[in-house]
């Protein structure tokens, strides 16, 4: 199975007395995370699921991937922003063999981190960005599939989104 780690797109920042839970995505996350979710549309096969975290923003990520691959969030689990990789490992392996790839939507640092334990190797997971991995036949482990940020994911989906600070490509 491959395992996709989605971190959500740009939100608000915290404080105006919302909790870290109430956090909205903002107009750039809301594009950014279209465009991202056309482009790795192109990029997943077969039978997915998708799980998120419960918090605001990773839910509102998660319904552009939703609409983009035509399917539904079947779960939101509180290991996500928990950081629990243990019972989301547990979770996955009790997946239909059916499925070929999960795609979480999760939050930095614990996706980062995750990444790190199940490759072996660190890399940045800036927001709506998607490290792809092939898990092993157990799925404790596995190997990198590909990376990639949300500029080269929304150019793949046909985007033209700019990124603050970055020239057009």
């Amino acid at each position: 199975m491959d395992l996709l780690l989605v971190r959500h797109a740009e939100a608000e920042n915290a404080g105006d007395g919302r909790s870290d839970f109430e956090r909205r995505l903002t107009a750039h996350g809301h594009a950014s995370a279209a465009e991202m979710a056309a482009g790795l549309a192109l990029c997943v096969r077969n039978q997915v699921a998708l799980w998120s975290s419960p918090l605001l923003r990773t839910r509102e990520t998660a319904a552009h991937l939703a609409q983009a691959l035509g399917v539904a969030v079947s779960r939101y689990a509180d290991a996500i922003p928990a950081g629990d990789l243990s019972q989301l490992r547990h979770d996955w392996q009790s997946l239909s063999p059916q499925i070929n790839t999960l795609i979480i939507v999760g939050h930095q640092p614990h996706l980062g981190v995750w990444g790190a334990q199940l490759m072996g190797i660190s890399l940045p997971v800036k927001k709506a960005s998607v490290i792809a991995i092939a898990l092993d036949s157990a799925g404790m482990g596995g190997q990198l599939l590909w990376y990639a940020q949300s500029v080269a994911l929304a150019r793949l989906g046909g985007g033209q989104i700019r990124h603050q600070g970055w020239p057009a490509l």
